[in-house]
């Protein structure tokens, strides 16, 4: 059976307290939204930062 890699948000969801989790650059506006819905629905904290070397998004629950 082949193994399906897990969803964004099944990933940001997951997160633990003080978990990162990177992801292309060029999913930054879906990652974004995202993370900004989840902070209200499930009244958690995540931060994003770009990485430009790396060309990715890193999404960090705070709380």
């Amino acid at each position: 059976m082949i193994e399906r890699p897990k969803k964004m948000r099944t990933q940001i969801v997951e997160l633990n307290v003080g978990e990162s989790v990177a992801f292309p650059i060029e999913k930054m506006k879906t990652i974004r939204a995202q993370t900004s819905e989840l902070n209200c629905i499930m009244q958690r904290v995540y931060a994003t930062k770009l990485n430009r070397d790396d060309r990715t998004i890193i999404v960090t629950r705070k709380e």
